[in-house]
């Protein structure tokens, strides 16, 4: 993904949920799933079947073990900068999940 940079507020254009179209929020996608399909929350709650009913600001929701930050089998979808691709859920850098969390959790 072209354009991606940690220090910056924005995402790119092609950062975009590959169902409603939303953008410049926070995208979850499939665990292990390629290619790789973009979801936004309320997209990837609805295709989940999970209620996100209290989400935060940090992208997490409440669930019986706490909070989280997946939804269902959908994990942050946290870009690269080297226009490679997307972090594995346990191996994004600190600053990949700074920039992810400062985006808008809902659109």
């Amino acid at each position: 993904m072209k354009g991606v940079r940690y220090s910056s507020a924005q995402a790119p254009s092609e950062y975009k949920c590959g169902c409603c179209g939303a953008t410049q929020v926070k995208l979850w996608r499939g665990y292990n799933e390629v290619p790789v399909k973009l979801l936004c929350a309320t997209c990837a709650a609805k295709e989940a079947n999970k209620n996100i009913a209290g989400i935060d600001s940090d992208g997490r929701r409440p669930t019986d073990m706490g909070r989280t930050d997946q939804i269902g089998f959908f994990v942050p979808a946290v870009p690269d900068e080297e226009d490679v691709g997307y972090w594995g859920y346990t191996s994004v850098p600190t600053a990949g999940v700074n920039w992810w969390r400062r985006l808008p959790t809902l659109k």
